[in-house]
């Protein structure tokens, strides 16, 4: 396997369960558990590399378009990852506060669905386009529009219908 490989079941077993980090400066996926999983996949974009590109507060649409091609480029290396029999999980705060921010009642371990992030995003992008920031509670902070830029298109690209959030 190369670095950029997801190891997936064979037929009949369970999904495989895949650990999701988005750190300050990169985004890492690796197995969890099993001696046989596939070494981490560390991409070179986190919630610091990203937010660095945002130069207004909040990020102008054209910088969040700017962001969303980073990310898509980062993520085409590891497209022919085959996932589609994994599940995604994590424990980083700044995913389970993006799970209260969507109205994911707070509990030791949450599902976020694939779903509710694009709706967050989707509130992003109003803003983006000129919604008064009063007009919705939505964090406008680099790292916040990052953090969910990031998984959104993780989520999207990887085809990942939810993570779980575990404390």
């Amino acid at each position: 396997m190369n670095a950029h490989t997801i190891a997936t079941p064979a037929a009949g077993l369970p999904a495989t369960p895949l650990r999701l980090h988005i750190g300050a400066e990169q985004t890492v996926i690796a197995g969890r558990g099993g001696h046989e999983s596939a070494p981490p996949v560390a991409l070179p974009i986190g919630s610091a590399t990203v937010a660095r590109r945002f130069k207004h507060s909040p990020p102008s649409a054209a910088e969040i378009e700017n962001a969303i091609m980073l990310v898509e480029d980062e993520l085409f290396r590891i497209h022919r990852a085959n996932v589609k029999e994994s599940t995604l999980s994590t424990t980083d705060a700044s995913i389970r506060a993006l799970a209260g921010i969507a109205g994911v009642a707070a509990q030791p371990r949450l599902t976020l669905a694939r779903e509710s992030v694009e709706q967050l995003f989707n509130r992003l992008a109003a803003i983006a386009q000129g919604r008064p920031l009063s007009q919705d509670a939505l964090p406008a902070t680099a790292e916040f529009c990052a953090t969910l830029l990031i998984l959104r298109e993780l989520m999207q690209h990887l085809d990942f219908a939810s993570i779980d959030v575990e404390s």
